[in-house]
C-alpha cells in the first residue's frame, strides 16, 4: 500500500508495515514527466526550469528532517496527523527512497520496463534513448 494508507491500517491494527518494496526493486524512476517532442524542442527554458525545481524540492527533502517536511506538507494531508506524516517520511528517508536529482539512468529505465514486462504492462524493451531526455 502506498502512504499514509498503510500506517492508518497498521494504526488500526488491520496490518503491519513489513518493509519497504523500493529495498528490493532497486532504483526505479517512478516518477516521470512527459512532453511532445516539438514542445520540448521549443520550450527548452521551461523545461530547465522545470527539472531545477523539481531537483531543488528532492534537495530539500533530501537535506531536511522529517519534523521539517511534514511541517511543509501537513495541509495537502488533511486526513493525516503530523506525527503520523513524520513516521512515514522518516521511514522514506531510513529506506533510501528519493532519488538525489531527476537524471534517469538507464540502469533505473531498464528496471522499470523489467517490472512492466514481467506484469504483463508492456511486451518489449523500448530504447531508453528513445524516449529519455536527460539535458
Amino acid at each position: 500500500l502506498r502512504e499514509p494508507n498503510a500506517t492508518k491500517l497498521e494504526q488500526l491494527g488491520y496490518g503491519y508495515i513489513v518493509d519497504s518494496v523500493g529495498k528490493y526493486s532497486s532504483e526505479v524512476p517512478y516518477t516521470a514527466f512527459n512532453a511532445k517532442k516539438s514542445y520540448i524542442e521549443n520550450n527548452q527554458e521551461t523545461i530547465n526550469n522545470f527539472r531545477k525545481s523539481i531537483n531543488k524540492g528532492l534537495e530539500y527533502t533530501l537535506n531536511n528532517d522529517a519534523k521539517t517536511l511534514a511541517n511543509d506538507i501537513i495541509n495537502l494531508f488533511p486526513d493525516t496527523s503530523l506525527n503520523d506524516l513524520e513516521i512515514i517520511i522518516n521511514r522514506y528517508k531510513e529506506n533510501d527512497s528519493w532519488l538525489d536529482s531527476t537524471f534517469i539512468t538507464e540502469k533505473s529505465f531498464t528496471n522499470l520496463e523489467d517490472m512492466l514486462i514481467t506484469h504483463s504492462l508492456i511486451k518489449d524493451y523500448v530504447s531508453y534513448q528513445d524516449l529519455i531526455i536527460n539535458e
